[in-house]
């Protein structure tokens, strides 16, 4: 049985839409100025710790067929590189151990990808407070966290806009080491938005600058990106997984080769729900990789533990989405 992972609930959008290439097949939205400006004032330690991961809608037999009949190169493979912090001058701290299908702790928050991923936190429609994971992903405009689209919007047209949504990069047992970053935008692909096509689950936020008007991947860093690769990689998966027997407080990781797992792009992994939105990285090395998917849902078996992870197969849908959102 396939089971979605951490994502949002309803939020009311209180902006109106922003812009999209009308070929692009993506859509975004403004969050509304005084959730933003109140991100740091409601976002405490105590909020973050209570914050919980939340079901998608289920997948019907057309959605599925859809995701089948996606997981495959669908034109030029291309890619653009990571992108190292300008302003903490972190260095490299090459963790290399290869943990498989059972979540290892990744030790450092000093440098990409400890300092690149971290929490979402967001509000939901009865007021809750809700996770998922994402990762910072070089670019034009150097604000760019991406993360799974159920994570921005429930998949039938309503946007989690409505309170702050904030990224805590480097996020550890209640500390954010680089600080709290709200989104001014939030974007995803159409057929997520209106419709929960799950192979479409892909989102993005873009953040604002930090009081002292520094950009988050000049920050952090950025890991890379990169669509229509061959869908069996050798990947790094990383979560922040929150349900038993994980609490959520810090980075975890899987390794292992992506497969086509009945048309879908699949890995085995056994971190739990909050991990949703975390990063796959291909070809990483220790430090930087490339984004190849991310989590998006998970499989358990009838003793209710959790062994498998489905993600969106990036083809052209997460080139012509990059290429909307890289510049804003």
């Amino acid at each position: 049985m396939a089971i979605p992972l951490a994502g949002a609930l309803v939020g009311a959008a209180l902006a109106a839409p922003v812009e999209a290439a009308p070929a692009s097949g993506s859509v975004g939205t403004s969050v509304a100025p005084a959730a933003a400006r109140s991100a740091a004032g409601y976002w405490t330690a105590e909020r973050m710790l209570s914050a919980k991961p939340v079901p998608v809608p289920k997948v019907d037999a057309a959605t599925n067929a859809k995701l089948s009949e996606q997981a495959k190169p669908q034109g030029a493979a291309g890619k653009i590189n990571g992108s190292a912090p300008f302003v903490q001058g972190q260095r490299s701290v090459t963790q290399l151990a290869d943990p498989g299908s059972s979540a290892a702790t990744w030790s450092s928050t000093t440098s990409p990808p400890g300092a690149t991923s971290g929490k979402v936190f967001f509000v939901g429609a009865d007021g809750g407070n809700y996770v998922c994971s994402g990762s910072t992903v070089n670019s034009g405009g150097k604000n760019l966290v991406f993360t799974a689209g159920h994570c921005v919007s429930n998949g039938s047209g309503t946007w989690y806009n409505s309170a702050p949504w904030v990224f805590v990069p480097g996020y550890n047992n209640g500390n954010a080491p680089y600080g709290q970053w709200t989104a001014r935008q939030l974007w995803t692909r159409t057929a997520w938005h209106n419709g929960a096509n799950r192979a479409e689950d892909i989102g993005a936020a873009v953040m604002f600058t930090n009081a002292a008007g520094t950009r988050i991947v000049d920050y952090v860093g950025g890991q890379g990106i990169e669509w229509n690769y061959p869908l069996s990689q050798y990947q790094f998966q990383f979560g922040y997984p929150s349900r038993t027997p994980f609490n959520g407080q810090i980075l975890k990781y899987c390794t292992g080769q992506s497969y086509s797992d009945g048309g879908h792009n699949g890995i085995n992994c056994n971190m739990t729900e909050g991990a949703s939105g975390g990063p796959w990285l291909d070809d990483f090395d220790g430090t930087f990789g490339w984004l190849d998917s991310v989590n998006s849902w998970v499989f358990w078996n009838s003793s209710g533990v959790r062994y498998k992870w489905n993600g969106p197969y990036f083809g052209n849908n997460a080139r012509d989405f990059y290429n909307t959102v890289a510049n804003l």
